[in-house]
């Protein structure tokens, strides 16, 4: 094991947790306040993107944490980001509006190009596939 896997393994579990407390978050405050929110950021099919959104954070963040399609979840991760950024927060200016979303979208694109395997259920997905193919 390398040091940058064991950081990247790091780098995943605080982005996975975040984004599972933001949708909990979401979830506690209630859908339908949610889609009103978006509903107010002039966002089509609020009650939509609030169910999306939710979602996509909890079950996102579940699986980065414990590794499995972490590049599909941080690509997601990085068009949410991107999102919030054009539509809401860069209004707002860096400082309280984008700087947090700009750092969770960096941190999910580390993941998108180098991944990470370290402690990854991903690993015994793949592992389990390259054995059976040896067997044939």
């Amino acid at each position: 094991m390398r040091k940058s896997e064991f950081g990247g393994f790091i780098l995943r579990i605080v982005l996975g947790v975040i984004f599972i407390v933001h949708g909990l978050a979401k979830l506690q405050e209630g859908i339908t306040a949610v889609a009103d929110r978006f509903a107010s950021y002039n966002l089509p099919f609020p009650e939509v993107f609030a169910y999306g959104v939710t979602g996509l954070e909890i079950i996102g963040g579940i699986f980065i944490v414990i590794g499995f399609s972490i590049r599909l979840f941080a690509f997601l991760f990085i068009l949410l980001m991107a999102g919030a950024i054009a539509t809401v927060k860069f209004a707002v200016g860096f400082l309280q509006g984008y700087e947090l979303d700009l750092a969770l979208m960096a941190m999910a694109t580390y993941l998108l190009f180098a991944s990470n395997r370290f402690l990854a259920l991903d690993n015994f997905i793949v592992e389990g596939k390259e054995k059976r193919n040896k067997v044939r």
